[in-house]
Parts: structure tokens; C-alpha cells; sequence
């Protein structure tokens, strides 16, 4: 039987939504896809819910029209699993403890720890995204992979909470009910991308992925088989456009023009461009005119090196750096701009690559796969966590209607 799942992001810049399809044990496959400009949303948070609901309603109606036209057949989807980033969310460490019953550490040992470690209490304002299983420890031993068999008196099982801001999670599930589409798990969209984009190898060796989105930067930390940390910041490649517009006094579509074709996160990292570059006018009544290229790669280029250095101090702050041996993988659509690996592995100091989607198939012939990494990791977390059994059950409750 092949199960199908929907995913659904609603951003600063663009409200996505995809669908996958994958039989029990087998790859997932991304069968379709569509995004538009977003409205209503700004820093990613919905600001006007009946603007971003008639941006769901749109990209539902290009989604089921894409798959009826590749396809044939007729597709209404009812849930979508949702990704959320933006500087809200956040992670805390959290252990469970368990006293071992016995002279060695047993399955029930093991259930106990595991049940104690869900038992962190979140204020009301707070929603559960995701519990992490990191590593065991067994009384002054730690870094544990499996416990059963051992001997000692206390069990202990670390994880990392992750936890956002609830009320901007329901803005999200009203916008979408209104739309008709029921909002399943919330996810976080850097270890959403993370579980595309990495190799089980790459997680062991200790990697930093970084999802640059238009509101927000997130990222998350593995080393050792299993995710360290991760965070958020409310600075994103719209804060770039906003700077290329003030400085160069155009308007915003016109900064997201050069931003996307002309600007470079390195200055003068662009050998093949010439010293000045275009500017459209804005209307009719508005002459072109040229820039200096080097003042807008300045530009750009000062705002990424901001995002990169506050990100490295959390990094220092946790004494993390030399545990990245993996190096570092940028995703969302900002890993687009030009010359972005180039300063990541300047400003870091370590191997950088652009995180294309490895673990799943159907993304193949997009030019910046890596812009949907965390979409296709929400669609992949379904398929991982969800048993055909529990799913069957969630068809009836109406995904085709």
C-alpha cells in the first residue's frame, strides 16, 4: 500500500506546500509542489490570517491542479503536517532518570527513563514540537548509545525539547482550517531540512545545518549520531533586500531583483560581472540606472557576515566548532544567493556544501533543490515516524476528501 503525506510551510517570503508518496520501507518520493509569494506574514509570523489563508487556499488549488495534470488523477488533500521557523522557537536540555531495579539495566529500566524524560513541564504559552533521544548515562557514566546489560544504580536518558511559541502556531491552524486543511505535527524546519540533507556518516562526524529562510535563520547541531542543539535568530534574506532597498533608495521588488541576480554575499566574489550593475526603473516614469556593484556586494555582504558571526559565538558559547567535522550544509532559499558558501566557510572556518536533498527522491530537476530542504524533511518525517496502521487510520479521518 503506498502512503501519501502533505507538508505545508508558510514563510516570509512564500507559502509552500508538497506532497509525497512512499510504499512501507521504501524511499519517499516528492510527487508534487508549488509555491507563491506569501501574504500576510512578516518575520515569520501571520500578522493578517485571512491574507494567509487565501494564500493557502492558492497553493492548494496549484498543487491538486499540478497533480491532476501530471497524473490524471484527482487529488484533495485534507491535513499537512506543518513547518514552522522563526526566532520563537527555541530547545532546552532535558533528562530522565530511572533507578535501576535490578543489578544490570533491563527494558523496564529503560521504558521508566524514557517515560521520565517526557515529563518536562512548558509554560501554557509553549507548544512541544519535537522530544531528541540523545545519548544514556549510567550512574558517573555517560555518552551511552545502549544501556541494556549494564550495571549500575541510576539510568539516565538525555534529550533536547524542542518548543515554539503556541499562539503562533494556532495563527497557523486557524489560517489553514479557514482554508479547509487540518494542521497535523509542527514541525522545525532546521531538522526538518537536517534529515534530507545528511547522512547517518555526516551526523556521527558532527555537522551544522543551516536553513536561511526569508524572516529567519535556524540551524541545528549533530555530533555523534544525534542532534546536539539547535536555534533560531529573526534575521533572514529579507533583512538583506530591506538593506539594498534603503541604501540604494528602490523599492522592494526591485532590492529582491539585485539581491537574486546581481548581489554577492563575498565582495567582488563574482569575477565574471562587470563593475556596475543594472537597475530597472520602477515604472514607467522611472529611468534605469546603474550601481556600483562593489557598494551592493557591501551591502549584502555585511548583513550575511552578521547572521554567520552570531551564529559562530553560539557555537563557541557551546564549545561546538571542533566537534563539526562534517562541515557545515546551508538550505532555504537564501543558500541560493551567490557567493554564500564561500563567506559560511570564511566567516566559520570550516567545509561548507549546499544541502541538496540526498534521502528523498523528486527533486532532482529543481535548480535550487535546497530551498525545499525542509519541506521534503517534513513529508520524510512522516513517513519515518508514522506506521501505515496509524496512517489508515488518519485516511478515514478525511486526507482525500
Amino acid at each position: 500500500m503506498t502512503n501519501i503525506y502533505a507538508a505545508l510551510e508558510i514563510g516570509t517570503t512564500r507559502t509552500v506546500l508538497a506532497v509525497g508518496e512512499a510504499k512501507t520501507g521504501e524511499r519517499l518520493r516528492v510527487t508534487c509542489h508549488a509555491e507563491i509569494p506569501s501574504t500576510g506574514v512578516r518575520k515569520s509570523q501571520i500578522l493578517d490570517i485571512s491574507q494567509a489563508t487565501q494564500s493557502i487556499r492558492s497553493v492548494l488549488r496549484a498543487v491538486e491542479k499540478k497533480q491532476s495534470e501530471t497524473t490524471g488523477d484527482s487529488l484533495t488533500i485534507g491535513n499537512a503536517f506543518l513547518v514552522v521557523s522563526g526566532q520563537h522557537v527555541k530547545a532546552d536540555p532535558y533528562q530522565g532518570t530511572a533507578q535501576v531495579e535490578g543489578a544490570k539495566v533491563g527494558t523496564n529500566d529503560i521504558n521508566e527513563a524514557i517515560r521520565s524524560s517526557r515529563l518536562m513541564a512548558l509554560p501554557r504559552d509553549r507548544e512541544l514540537l519535537d522530544i531528541v533521544e540523545q545519548a544514556y548515562g549510567l550512574d558517573d557514566l555517560g555518552g551511552i548509545a545502549s544501556p541494556k546489560g549494564m550495571s549500575g544504580r541510576v539510568l539516565k536518558l538525555d534529550t533536547l525539547q524542542i518548543h515554539a511559541d503556541k499562539n503562533r502556531i494556532d495563527n497557523a491552524r486557524t489560517a489553514a482550517g479557514e482554508a479547509h486543511l487540518e494542521i497535523r505535527d509542527p514541525l522545525f524546519a532546521a531538522t526538518c531540512a537536517a534529515e534530507v540533507v545528511l547522512r547517518p556518516g555526516d551526523k556521527r562526524n558532527g555537522a551544522l545545518v543551516l536553513d536561511l529562510g526569508g524572516g529567519s535563520t535556524g540551524w541545528a547541531v549533530y555530533a555523534d549520531g544525534y542532534l546536539v542543539t539547535a536555534n533560531a535568530i529573526g534575521v533572514g534574506g529579507d533583512h538583506v533586500t530591506n538593506d539594498i532597498a534603503y541604501a540604494f533608495q528602490t523599492t522592494q521588488a526591485q532590492a529582491e531583483a539585485l539581491k537574486r541576480e546581481e548581489a554577492c554575499a563575498v565582495v567582488g566574489g563574482d569575477k565574471s560581472a562587470g563593475p556596475r550593475a543594472n537597475l530597472p526603473g520602477s515604472s514607467p516614469l522611472m529611468e534605469a540606472r546603474t550601481i556600483s556593484r562593489r557598494a551592493l556586494d557591501t551591502v549584502v555582504n555585511l548583513r550575511c557576515k552578521e547572521i554567520f558571526t552570531i551564529i559562530r559565538n553560539d557555537l563557541e558559547d557551546r564549545d561546538l566548532l571542533h566537534r563539526l567535522n562534517a562541515g557545515v550544509f546551508l538550505t532555504g532559499g537564501g543558500a541560493a544567493l551567490k557567493g554564500i558558501d564561500s563567506l559560511a566557510r570564511r566567516e566559520l572556518g570550516m567545509p561548507v556544501r549546499i544541502g541538496t536533498p540526498t534521502e528523498v527522491d523528486g527533486l532532482e530537476t529543481e535548480p535550487h533543490s535546497e530551498s525545499f530542504a525542509a519541506i521534503a524533511g517534513a513529508l520524510l518525517y512522516a513517513h519515518r515516524n508514522y506506521e501505515e496502521k496509524s496512517f489508515i487510520k488518519s485516511l478515514l479521518g478525511g486526507f482525500f476528501k
